[in-house]
């Protein structure tokens, strides 16, 4: 029994040893595959300009690009294409990108065709890149133009959004904001709380501390005994004069001394 376990550890061991060395190899195959595949420069083909539709080569010859590459690739107008031959078949190779600039837009037909209205401007979009993100009239667009050119009328979508997405998107802004607004007032009303409190709190000992001590309420009572409250006096009543006697009238008659 002990040498069957003996024997498939070492059979286990052995198979661990092979495949770590077949890895090893595979690695080693793949990089030099790497290193000896050729350049897109390198290889044979015509190179050319794509204008949005076409790759146009520098004599004015024009080779339609398959939008489904095209839109996949998300290629922008100006990069440089190669149109090599593979096989029996001819492919377009990515050979250098401009530089992007990325704008929103609204998903939109103009004379039954797709386009885009941004802020730079409304621009032409491949029916490819609209049916692969399945993308309606008013959905959102997220667009690739060249940097050095907003004047280009064609652009590639990056990505679709859908109109009911973003509908939801805005209400569950907006119910995001009214819970923020409503537990800032909470928030507010629990500190205004407290602090009114103490304030009550801070008026009552102060209102406690200048109340009278019962030591101090019994001197107050005693020196309100001790004043005499001051007496009325009674308004002087002016003495009334005596009438003087009127002298008697003198008589017209003369006496009888007089006349003698």
């Amino acid at each position: 029994m002990s040498q069957k376990i003996d024997l498939i550890r070492q059979a286990l061991s052995a198979a661990e040893s092979s495949l770590k060395l077949a890895r090893q190899l595979l690695s080693d195959l793949e990089k030099e595959g790497v290193k000896n595949k050729p350049k897109v420069n390198e290889l044979p083909g015509i190179t050319g300009i794509f204008d949005g539709q076409n790759m146009v080569t520098e004599s004015g010859d024009k080779y339609p690009v398959p939008e489904n590459y095209a839109s996949k690739s998300i290629l922008v107008v100006g990069d440089t294409l190669k149109l090599v031959e593979q096989g029996k078949e001819k492919r377009f190779k990515q050979v250098e990108h401009v530089k992007r600039h990325k704008t929103n837009g609204i998903l939109t037909k103009k004379d039954g065709k797709w386009a885009a209205v941004t802020p730079e401007g409304s621009y032409k979009l491949l029916s490819s890149s609209i049916d692969h993100f399945s993308g309606e009239t008013g959905d959102e667009v997220l667009l690739q133009i060249p940097a050095n050119n907003l004047q280009s009328i064609w652009a590639a979508v990056e990505k679709i959004t859908k109109k009911e997405s973003l509908e939801e998107d805005v209400k569950e802004t907006k119910k995001t904001e009214a819970k923020l607004e409503k537990d800032e007032k909470k928030e507010e009303k629990q500190n205004v709380q407290p602090k009114a409190k103490k304030q009550d709190q801070k008026e009552l000992a102060r209102e406690e501390k200048e109340k009278p001590t019962p030591k101090e309420k019994a001197e107050i009572k005693q020196d309100n005994k001790e004043i005499a409250l001051p007496t009325k006096e009674e308004p002087a009543v002016p003495a009334i004069a005596e009438p003087k006697e009127a002298p008697p009238p003198k008589s017209d008659e003369t006496t009888e001394d007089e006349l003698m």
